[in-house]
């Protein structure tokens, strides 16, 4: 089968309750944020994700009474960002073997209003690649994001390097007997039986929460920041 950039779109937005998968010509909207300028403004020196951080940060204090520590807003903000190219390649990998371009200046997303994570991506390419050229796209474009991230907080290389492989992971696996599935793991360099996350989201640093049931802390890894 043939794909194009609509079709796989289609597919992606089928295969996830929390983040749907459009096909664009252009950035959709005013509200939506486009990798490929954040990106080079973050390259650039500047901190384009400090608002999104801190209006985490506002809500963690308003929620929990506290001054919460900056480490969670932070690796809130990692995550979910890499997980925008992550997911896109990885599931489209694993379900067709070819993936869309998710180079930064091809993706576009918009946030939760109110939980602030990524629920919609916007496919501005109608280029599609192989498997082999997406894990490179996603390895350009999510470490060029890590690298270059200076949250105000220090976030170990396992911190930041662990983000993308997990979201990645996670995103191959999802669709049940893909049948693509263990090429895209060998293209990403992911062990599948892997079921213990390699980052951690540092959640339980707030008040009366608890580690994630896949946190690496449950299974004695020390996690440093």
């Amino acid at each position: 089968m043939t794909y194009t950039a609509s079709r796989l779109a289609d597919l992606l937005d089928g295969e996830m309750e929390w983040l749907s998968v459009r096909a664009a010509d252009r950035v959709p909207g005013p509200e939506w944020i486009h990798c490929g300028p954040l990106l080079r403004e973050q390259l650039a020196g500047a901190d384009p994700t400090y608002g999104w951080r801190k209006v985490l940060q506002d809500e963690y204090a308003e929620e929990y009474s506290i001054e919460p520590p900056v480490q969670v807003a932070a690796m809130f903000v990692l995550m979910w960002y890499v997980s925008v190219p992550s997911i896109v390649a990885g599931l489209a990998t694993a379900l067709t073997g070819v993936s869309p371009d998710v180079s930064p200046d091809a993706l576009a997303f918009r946030r939760h209003p109110t939980a602030h994570y990524p629920v919609e991506v916007a496919l501005l390419s109608e280029r599609v690649v192989t498997t082999e050229e997406a894990a490179q796209q996603v390895e350009s474009h999510t470490r060029a994001f890590t690298d270059s991230y200076q949250p105000g907080v220090k976030l170990s290389s396992r911190q930041r390097l662990g983000a993308i492989s997990d979201e990645l992971r996670a995103a191959v696996r999802m669709p049940e007997g893909a049948r693509h599935a263990l090429a895209a793991a060998a293209a990403f360099r992911l062990d599948l039986d892997q079921t213990m996350r390699t980052s951690c989201c540092f959640v339980y640093a707030l008040p009366n929460t608890r580690p994630c049931s896949t946190c690496p802390r449950i299974s004695g890894v020390k996690v440093p920041g």
